[in-house]
């Protein structure tokens, strides 16, 4: 019977239930959206509410048109700038990459005035150098010439997105300005002997779900607005490309961002240009430095957890799920302790 069970679940019904979740996810999409977007905003409408005695409705607009408006120019001006900084950068690649094999070919040959090393070398060193730095090129050019074709593949989806950009503003708008008709009717689906419980936990993890979301955006764009502010002031080119994929590279589990500013470095100091290496360097240590000091503090605040526990929750997550584990951590903790609470004041 275990046996049938087990066939039946893992090979009949965990698919089917993946089919029926893949068909509902496009459509439930925007309105899932649509709540997240609202629980989000809920502080800055309730903020307008209070300070400047806005109506709901009033404030819940402005709110959605003021974030409408950054969102867009924000899209626009950073798509335009992508697109003509990779643009220059697939065209002057492999004229950097023939001046980088012939500076560090120079390299080589003062480090091997002071130290003689050529006939340690393995033969055909140079020759297998410079084939992996074309393959290298060629790896990098068919990436930019990819995300290109993203770029206008996002471009031409506009119009449907469009739409559904649309829908999920028109829904957060309901779900923000009429937050509390929602939430009553919501309960009602709960039975009453286990609503006190049941709300308490859904208050709580949702709190903690929006609060750690909040964090994790606002790490991320304060990491990708220092990143532009201090490539711009040392005048580097490609500061947006660089920037962007240095905030993309924060997803990436334990080196981060260092995946794009440590070879960045190293090549800034191969090709002996001393001072932007070191001042990238600086750039990569306030980044990791400012990150690390933050994200403790402001996911522990919006969790509600000791930042030692916000700490360790984040690490063990790391190491047993990956990226996914980051969020996942500290939400196991979370529910945990919600679950712990509920149970003690039930008993009282």
């Amino acid at each position: 019977m275990a046996a049938v069970v087990f066939v039946l679940t893992f090979y009949y019904l965990f698919p089917a239930v993946a089919t029926i979740v893949k068909s509902l996810v496009p459509v439930l999409l925007p309105f899932v959206g649509g709540a997240l977007l609202a629980a989000i905003i809920d502080p800055i409408v309730n903020f307008l509410q209070l300070r400047f005695h806005f109506p709901r409705t009033l404030a819940t607009l402005a709110t959605l048109l003021l974030l409408l408006f950054l969102v867009t120019w924000g899209i626009f001006v950073l798509i335009s700038s992508l697109v003509a900084e990779i643009q220059s950068l697939v065209a002057n690649l492999p004229l950097q990459v023939e001046n980088f094999a012939f500076i560090f070919q120079e390299f080589l040959n003062r480090l091997q005035q002071l130290y003689p090393f050529r006939d340690s070398l393995p033969p055909g060193f140079y020759e297998s150098f410079q084939s992996a730095l074309n393959n290298t090129a060629l790896t990098a050019r068919e990436v930019l010439v990819r995300a290109l074709k993203a770029l206008s593949v996002f471009l031409s989806s506009l119009p449907e997105m469009f739409i559904m950009l649309l829908i999920t503003l028109v829904s957060a708008f309901f779900f923000s300005r009429d937050k509390n008709l929602v939430l009553e009717n919501f309960y009602l689906i709960i039975p009453r002997r286990y609503r006190e419980r049941a709300l308490k936990i859904l208050e709580t993890f949702s709190r903690a779900v929006i609060g750690f979301l909040r964090a994790e955006m606002f790490l991320i764009s304060l990491q990708t607005a220092q990143c532009i502010i201090g490539l711009l002031l040392l005048r580097v080119n490609y500061a947006l490309v660089f920037a962007f994929l240095i905030g993309l590279s924060d997803f990436l589990p334990i080196i981060g961002p260092g995946a794009v500013f440590i070879p960045w470095i190293a090549i800034e100091f191969i090709t002996g240009h001393y001072s932007l290496g070191i001042a990238l360097l600086v750039l990569y240590g306030s980044v990791i430095t400012l990150r690390q000091i933050l994200q403790p503090k402001l996911v522990a605040v919006n969790l509600g957890l000791y930042p030692l526990t916000t700490l360790i929750a984040l690490y063990t997550g790391l190491k047993l799920l990956g990226v996914v584990g980051l969020a996942l951590g500290p939400l196991s903790i979370v529910i945990f302790k919600t679950i712990l609470a509920s149970q003690s004041t039930s008993k009282r």
